[in-house]
């Protein structure tokens, strides 16, 4: 959405609210400069900011959309209010195998996808003004700024879900009877998983560091909120409490949300590489069963050639051939009796699983092929 003009906000009774893609950085300069400006961003006195960071988590299963940014509060005053928000990362839930897709930045408002989820974005912000509130700038901001943190924070249970999504789909996989021999997209989608919590905790302990940017409108207040958080920090305010600001509580609240995001995206981030070097011991398990399988229809391989091998040599093929002749057919018991044993083998090796009749089956038939092609050379040798 595009800024409005100070003179359209004029008699506004709700917010500007402004979304834009782009690696906004936070800096001092940029913030002062920010609160120094008026509400649209031209100069028209100095406004109290705020800035919390920004999860959402839209979207249907495998078709979910990530968008990772901060929000900055700034009012000027109570008709002059303005939500800023910064999406710096987006991602996008493919439909086929589910992976994690990063949407370039500079491509994201031109996504449908992610620009329907920066509207729905939009329409759950909280309703403003605020009645309670309306006489009080500072209570004002304080209130939505919590607010605007516990949705980022609620946002973590909608990456919690992810979490278990993946998952269960790598607990389908190590099933035997899962036919896929790759779990690449689900590592993918858990690397991508950890940089989502990474990128995200990261916004959420800038916020949390600098006390949502207080200082910026009440130095007084933040390095007192600071001692109350840290005793040990050297200055000369006293420890904030209840009674320094009006608004202090809600203020600490708002901290609370992001330092409890910010731990809850860690522990969600830690879950996301143990997942990641449980797909490995999957795979090293697969391929150890891909590898004994092949071991066996090789050894059933090596029978059904083997023992006809050994029984012409000890016969010799012009005494045994052609099967002309009854004591010449006995003799040619001793190589189907070889290739049977070969097919109870099979059979008795055969994997568990919804694969197994398919595995039964294509060794039997190995064997009456074998066994067939034997008897039609032995039947077709020409007599000495």
């Amino acid at each position: 959405m595009h800024a409005p003009s100070a003179s359209d906000l004029a008699a506004a009774t709700s917010p500007a609210v402004i979304t834009e893609h782009s690696n906004h950085l936070l800096t001092q300069t940029g913030m002062e400069a920010r609160a120094a400006a008026g509400h649209s961003g031209s100069a028209g006195g100095p406004s109290i900011l705020r800035v919390v960071p920004l999860l959402r988590v839209s979207g249907p299963k495998r078709k979910r959309v990530v968008l990772v940014g901060h929000s900055r509060l700034v009012i000027q005053d109570i008709d002059r209010v303005a939500i800023e928000s910064f999406v710096t990362n987006a991602w996008v839930e493919g439909t086929e195998q589910g992976e994690f897709a990063r949407v370039e930045i500079d491509a994201a408002p031109a996504d449908k996808r992610v620009a329907a989820a920066t509207a729905e974005f939009e329409r759950d912000l909280p309703d403003w003004p605020d009645p309670a509130s309306a006489d009080d700038r500072q209570m004002h901001i304080a209130k939505h700024a919590k607010a605007l943190a516990e949705l980022s924070r609620n946002a973590v249970a909608s990456v919690r879900e992810i979490r278990y999504d993946l998952e269960h789909r790598l607990a389908h996989f190590s099933s035997k009877g899962h036919p896929t021999t790759s779990n690449t997209p689900i590592v993918a989608s858990l690397l991508e998983l950890n940089i989502i919590c990474g990128r995200a905790a990261d916004e959420a302990r800038e916020a949390v560091r600098e006390g949502l940017w207080l200082h910026l409108s009440d130095s007084e207040a933040y390095h007192s909120y600071r001692r109350l958080q840290d005793p040990t920090i050297i200055n000369i305010a006293a420890a904030a409490t209840a009674a320094t600001r009006s608004w202090m509580r809600l203020h600490d609240a708002g901290v609370r949300q992001c330092l409890e995001m910010r731990k809850q995206l860690d522990a969600e981030s830690g879950s996301a590489r143990d997942l990641m070097a449980a797909a490995a011991s999957v795979s090293n398990s697969r391929e150890a069963d891909s590898q004994s399988a092949f071991n066996t229809l090789a050894a059933v391989a090596s029978l059904g050639l083997g023992i006809p091998a050994l029984v012409l040599a000890l016969y010799g093929a012009d005494r045994l051939l052609p099967l002309n002749t009854e004591p010449r057919q006995l003799a040619f018991i001793p190589v189907a009796a070889g290739l049977l044993f070969a097919a109870i083998i099979a059979i008795w090796r055969a994997p568990k699983g919804k694969h197994s009749r398919i595995w039964i089956v294509g060794a039997i038939s190995i064997i009456i092929v074998l066994l067939s092609l034997l008897v039609a050379a032995g039947l077709l040798a020409p007599s000495s």
